[in-house]
């Protein structure tokens, strides 16, 4: 759905007041309630698509001056959208969300991130100060996620839109792609860092494993290291051996990308722009590519993968498409080779093989 598609846009607290809705339970609310705001939701979030569309063509400049450098682009999908504002314990308000609209800069150094921002910074205006940026590089969370994160205020014919962007090192990287692979295999929340308070002593220990890698990598970057697990290389890797659940946990994580196999369809001469599209359900990976000057039909054909969604009899979202047809994850590429693209297919299997390599080696 783009802003075409639609009466007149929908205002902040229009959005909101449909989150409320969304974040109950859909038998608290007649299914005409329920639809409605489902519809309105999906048309603020197509209202993010052309500023997200401006702020890539900025992360792509900025791209193009990285050696080996990957952009990409996406829009947060609805499924995500309702679970966050749906996510216990939390505050979450759908017309305040600042990562509907999303690009991500993946770089080799600290040094190149800390580059990249101040180009991007020089290009872009930004929210205001104080919400403008977050260095989790230079302050890491205690969960151990480190990234460079940018807030950047889009302006467009019908308002200001903000769009994040999130620039990291090919580390940093591999770290967040494969604790996000450990949530979906074991139903855990160890991106959060134990923000539950209910944890057994199994994701304890899972969330300890994933901070001391933390901590292992900042030490290889140079760079400071995660509140609480301080200590030089021996004494981390001490610590990862301790772990009953070290070898297990890259044992499944190895497991999950044996069964992926890939095609490729309508490759161009020399491609620079790459639509992945992952279907969870039959376990492959589906990879369009563009010319760098075909960027509007890249765009284009992101958006209709993106919008095929509807909710079923009980409120459910679904794909509106056949499953033999339809793609859990899609994600638009800008890499200046096609072997650069493993880093950001969107089924986590290269992060997660590079991932488990890297620590493996800790392990040995």
């Amino acid at each position: 759905m783009t802003l075409d598609n639609v009466e007149s846009p929908v205002s902040r607290n229009a959005a909101t007041g449909a989150g409320r809705i969304l974040r109950d339970s859909p038998s608290s609310h007649t299914a005409d309630e329920y639809q409605t705001s489902f519809a309105i939701a999906q048309r603020w979030r197509a209202q993010h698509v052309a500023p997200t569309e401006s702020c890539f063509k900025h992360v792509l400049d900025c791209s193009r001056q990285f050696d080996q450098s990957v952009a990409t682009y996406r829009l947060k999908r609805m499924k995500s959208i309702i679970g966050k504002i749906r996510r216990p314990k939390s505050h979450f308000k759908l017309g305040e969300l600042d990562d509907i609209g999303g690009c991500r800069l993946i770089v080799k150094t600290n040094d190149d991130v800390s580059r990249a921002a101040e180009y991007l910074q020089s290009t872009l205006s930004l929210k205001n100060h104080g919400q403008a940026q977050k260095d989790y590089i230079s302050s890491p969370a205690r969960s151990g996620y480190r990234s460079r994160h940018l807030l950047t205020n889009i302006p467009t014919d019908y308002g200001n839109y903000h769009v994040e962007i999130q620039i990291r090192t090919k580390l940093q990287h591999y770290w967040a792609t494969a604790i996000e692979a450990t949530d979906e295999i074991y139903g855990t929340n160890y991106k959060s860092g134990g923000a539950d308070t209910h944890l057994s002593a199994v994701d304890n220990d899972g969330i300890r494993f994933f901070t001391i890698v933390s901590s292992l990598f900042a030490l290889e970057e140079r760079s400071p290291q995660i509140p609480g697990f301080t200590g030089d290389r021996d004494s981390l890797i001490g610590q990862l051996n301790e772990l009953d659940c070290a070898s297990q946990l890259l044992k499944d994580l190895r497991a999950t990308t044996d069964s992926v196999f890939e095609i490729h369809t309508k490759l161009t001469e020399c491609p620079e722009l790459f639509l992945l599209k992952f279907s969870r359900a039959n376990q492959y990976l589906d990879i369009d590519s563009f010319q760098q000057d075909h960027l509007k039909d890249a765009l284009i054909q992101y958006d209709k993968l993106e919008n095929e969604i509807k909710l079923d009899s009980s409120q459910q979202i679904l794909s509106s498409t056949d499953a033999d047809t339809s793609y859990d994850n899609v994600v638009l590429v800008y890499a200046q080779n096609p072997k650069q693209l493993d880093i950001a297919y969107p089924n986590y299997s290269a992060n997660v093989n590079q991932f488990v390599e890297i620590v493996s080696h800790y392990l040995d």
